[in-house]
């Protein structure tokens, strides 16, 4: 994102080790910094760095608030690309997120696709070793960040490396109280899938 680069180069400028800084101040103090770097022979050129760096300010402030004092998590989720590369908060518009990505997110409405059995949990290949503990944990990070609704989309069949393959239901929905639950599109009897005509169909865009 632009203006990332000026901040975090101001931010590392300074001294890291100073102990119990919070993050947000240190993020302060280092767009002062970049604003003032920005000030050079060529005005066009600084004004354009100084509305980046302002922009990339506002996105970096809730991570610098989450972060506390803990400037190498914030250093770390920067360098990964975590939600600064991936969401804007002040944009009015549909977010698309990885789940590791959405840690610490909140949102109205989410939508988690490819709950089947293959993808949460993965299984790159037959045979692989699985961390079903994290894989549940990830399905639950990206969950929990709904406030008011959730939605958990199956497909009956997927193209996966240019091979369609019947897919079945990740294990971990079955841990879903079935009360909460609103089923859409659930198949009616075995091998038997109601679909919505296409006058119904909701649509996402």
């Amino acid at each position: 994102m632009p203006g990332v680069a000026e901040i975090l180069g101001a931010l590392t400028a300074r001294p890291l080790s100073v102990p119990a800084v919070p993050v947000a101040e240190r993020l302060a103090d280092a767009v002062r910094l970049a604003l003032s770097a920005a000030d050079g022979p060529e005005p066009a050129g600084g004004a354009e760095i100084k509305a980046a760096v302002r922009a990339a300010a506002d996105v970096l402030a809730p991570l610098a608030a989450r972060c506390g004092t803990d400037l190498d998590r914030f250093l770390d989720e920067l360098a990964l690309g975590a939600e600064v590369d991936t969401w804007d908060p002040r944009a009015d518009r549909i977010s698309l997120l990885t789940l590791h990505a959405a840690k610490g997110l909140e949102f109205p409405v989410v939508f988690i696709v490819g709950c089947e059995d293959g993808l949460l949990p993965l299984r790159p290949w037959r045979g692989a070793e699985v961390d079903y503990a994290e894989e549940r944990r990830l399905l639950f990070v990206g969950m929990t960040r709904a406030t008011t609704r959730l939605v958990l989309l199956t497909a009956a069949e997927r193209s996966i490396r240019g091979t369609v393959t019947k897919c079945q239901p990740s294990p971990f929905l079955a841990s879903v109280d079935p009360a909460l639950l609103d089923r859409v599109g659930a198949a009616q009897a075995p091998g038997r899938v109601h679909r919505r005509d296409k006058a119904q169909q909701a649509r996402l865009f």
